[in-house]
């Protein structure tokens, strides 16, 4: 019989995790819960939560006892190692000696016992990932109690997983179906502005060439010099309908059209879902009974171009050429790359006549066709795979029809579409994180040099396409030029720039920087108008300073090396959660800012070291943003709300894990809760093994703390806060420290 004690640990356990499912469904804060609760049951000092990715491998999330490096890179296939063993089996294994185990033989070198837990979090016979848990710190073997605990909570992890993945894939493509309503809706007002000025436009000439007909057939007699005057009339007006018209189709060209596709790298395998999920194509399908069947490699080619374009292209192919099955016909899709191109094959069971190859080879202008749906369906197909730059074939093999559309593969077009995704990314971000309305990204063009603007929020589509700075023009140029920084915060004041007062732009302060990789400058940075019409400060140039150094730091990665697409992913998604949090932080606006930056000017730390601190305190608790407001509300926390507040430095961590390069910011916001007498947490750090920076934040975190509201404890004021942490320095705070605080505490 199980004893009392395991029982209620059980049970806990099961509350616990339950607790965490209605109280965030952010996959880094349950993971880290999940590990937490592992670590903590079995008296174990080292752990893991690995994952499954896109590309079949093991990674870890999120690890205790293990080094930051590795956590990034550690990457093992299935039936690797003994992660890989268990997540290929899909049984937890215990092992107390592994020198006497015959099925593993790898070194454990980072581990100071031969024992270990290793067991599959397993979800509807579908692997997640593998939770592992090493070293107790009594150095003794794992129990079978302590075992049977790891199973339990691997078991109501995948619950918590399981529902985490279906939320978050649910906001991912609320998040897409979003994007495509607005390109909808912008396309619409975009056709009826469009259709309103060539109305416009036309009208004229159209009017003055009907009147002097209208007046030609209407006259009794007209001599012949009137004659010549109205027919000179209808042929200027007719010219100028025809430069309309000519303007029309200029303005249709495929290079304006390329231009407007908003090329990311997709997963062949999401458009075959998405457009095999089209109704109207079921329909069609239906029908007639027509089958399709997919047949693709193992792991299906990424391709840059339009997601949507792209699935309309699929959708209008299948639908086009099913005019031509008959019931009970059968479709064939083939997927496949060579060193060249990807290769998508259709091929239908039936051949096709040779006229109709020959319309799908040869549809330039669809006002040139007896328009049937099927062939206006075939036309925009062909248009969708034109304005990609990629190829259509289509011929009769052995009495069936084969469409072949050949992708080329680009490195430098997939680079740029990275590129331009994590600009995005970084304007984003900083318009939030400075409440600006307008910032933009420009980069030096590679057959004129000149600045053109490649990202951008707050700025037209006009002055987007429009824009074009050389090197040493205006303020975007000197920058450029000069590879130095700008911040001004009058710019009629300013004497450097004094004429370049902007309409565009409302407000006369502003931040502008040069993008360096390998400290050459290839672009500018561009920030302005604060909504709260503020000036921008020195501590804003830093911060940008900052998030622009490590920006450049991963686009200099993608030029130098060839980064994998699980690397790429890890950075984006890393910059999106990122993103994601900083929209819901409360604590963006503080003072707590600009208290570090004072404190680190009284503490005399050199600039660098001034911009990271800085740069920490804008987010070092973003890891509470995933833990629902309910629980930061409560007026009495539980011991299940209290492990979940714990846990947000591991959060913050996690969240920048991707986009953070620097160990140094990662340790100050890990650690920024431990106490200098060695009792707070995570790890119990003592003294000056707790990172500086870290020191630092506790004292400023904790005095903001103690004056602010919270409904779980008492609202200090100014005085009586700076007298709680005098009391408590060389207890919890750095002495050192505290007295520099108090000293620039009075300003605030």
């Amino acid at each position: 019989m199980e004893s009392p004690e395991l029982i209620e640990k059980k049970l806990s356990i099961l509350q616990e995790i339950t607790t965490a499912i209605v109280t965030t469904n952010n996959i880094s804060t349950i993971a880290n819960l999940i590990l937490e609760l592992a670590i903590n049951y079995t008296n174990a000092e080292k752990g893991s939560v690995m994952l499954l990715n896109e590309s079949g491998e093991l990674y870890i999330l999120t690890a205790r006892g293990i080094d930051i490096n590795l956590i990034n890179s550690y990457r093992i296939k299935i039936g690797e190692g003994i992660a890989g063993f268990v997540a290929k089996t899909m049984t937890p294994i215990m092992v107390e000696d592994i020198d006497k185990d015959t099925r593993f033989k790898e070194k454990r070198d980072r581990y100071k016992t031969r024992a270990f837990i290793s067991c599959p979090i397993i979800s509807r016979d579908k692997l997640l990932g593998v939770l592992n848990i090493n070293d107790k710190k009594d150095n003794m073997p794992f129990s079978e109690d302590e075992f049977d605990l790891i199973k339990i909570i691997a078991n109501q992890a995948a619950i918590a997983l399981e529902n985490a993945f279906l939320v978050s894939e649910l906001m991912s493509k609320t998040v897409e179906l979003e994007e495509i309503n607005k390109k909808l809706i912008d396309t619409d007002i975009a056709k009826t502005e469009f259709l309103t000025r060539i109305s416009h436009e036309l009208r004229t000439p159209l009017n003055s060439i009907k009147g002097a007909i209208y007046y030609l057939q209407t006259a009794d007699s007209v001599e012949r010099k009137k004659q010549k005057e109205f027919h000179e009339i209808i042929n200027v007006e007719t010219e100028k309908v025809i430069n309309i018209i000519e303007n029309l189709l200029d303005f249709l060209r495929i290079e304006d059209e390329s231009r407007l596709l908003k090329k990311s790298i997709i997963d062949l395998s999401e458009i075959i879902n998405s457009f095999l999920d089209s109704i109207t194509l079921k329909n069609i399908l239906a029908r007639k009974n027509i089958h399709i069947n997919i047949k693709k490699e193992e792991v299906a080619p990424k391709i840059i171009g339009d997601k949507i374009k792209v699935t309309q292209l699929f959708i209008n192919l299948i639908e086009g050429l099913s005019k031509f099955l008959e019931p009970n016909d059968r479709i064939d899709m083939f997927f496949y790359e060579d060193n060249k191109n990807i290769i998508v094959r259709l091929q239908l069971s039936v051949a096709l006549p040779d006229e109709i190859i020959y319309d799908i080879l040869n549809l330039k202008n669809i006002f040139q066709l007896e328009s049937s749906e099927d062939k206006l369906k075939l036309y925009l197909a062909s248009k969708i795979v034109e304005i990609h730059g990629w190829k259509l074939l289509a011929e009769n093999i052995n009495n069936s029809f084969i469409a072949t559309i050949l992708i080329p593969k680009s490195e430098k077009q997939r680079v740029e579409v990275i590129q331009d995704r994590i600009f995005q990314l970084y304007v984003d971000f900083i318009s939030e994180l400075f409440n600006a309305n307008i910032c933009s990204v420009m980069l030096s063009e590679d057959i004129t040099g000149d600045l053109i603007i490649k990202s951008a929020r707050g700025l037209s589509e006009e002055i987007i396409r429009k824009t074009r700075i050389k090197f040493g023009d205006r303020i975007a140029g000197w920058v450029a030029l000069s590879g130095e920084s700008v911040l001004v915060t009058d710019i009629n004041s300013d004497y450097r720039f004094a004429k370049e007062s902007i309409p565009q732009y409302t407000s006369r302060s502003f931040i502008s920087l040069p993008l360096k990789i390998k400290d050459r400058t290839v672009g500018v940075v561009n920030i302005t108008n604060k909504k709260d019409a503020e000036v921008f400060a020195l501590k804003d140039l830093m911060i940008a300073s900052i998030l622009t150094e490590r920006v450049s730091h991963f686009i200099e990665t993608l030029y130098t090396r060839a980064c994998t697409d699980t690397e790429i992913k890890y950075y984006i998604d890393s910059f999106e959660s990122m993103l994601k949090a900083l929209q819901r932080y409360h604590k963006k606006n503080s003072l707590l800012p600009n208290m570090m930056l004072k404190l680190m000017e009284g503490l005399n730390v050199p600039e660098k070291d001034k911009a990271i601190a800085l740069y920490v305190s804008m987010i070092y608790d973003l890891g509470l943003v995933p833990i629902y407001e309910s629980v930061l509300k409560k007026e009495n926390l539980v011991s299940s709300d209290i492990r979940m507040i714990k846990l947000h430095p591991h959060n913050t961590v996690n969240i920048i894990n991707g986009f953070e390069f620097s160990d140094e910011v990662k340790k100050a916001i890990l650690h920024h809760h431990e106490k200098y007498d060695g009792t707070g947490y995570p790890m119990g750090l003592k003294g000056k093994d707790i990172p500086f920076i870290s020191r630092a934040l506790f004292i400023i975190d904790s005095y903001c703390a103690m004056i602010s509201e919270k409904p779980y404890k008492k609202t200090y004021t100014r005085e009586e806060a700076i007298k709680e942490i005098k009391k408590k320095a060389g207890i919890w705070y750095d002495p050192d420290i505290v007295e520099a605080f108090e000293r620039i505490v009075q300003v605030f």
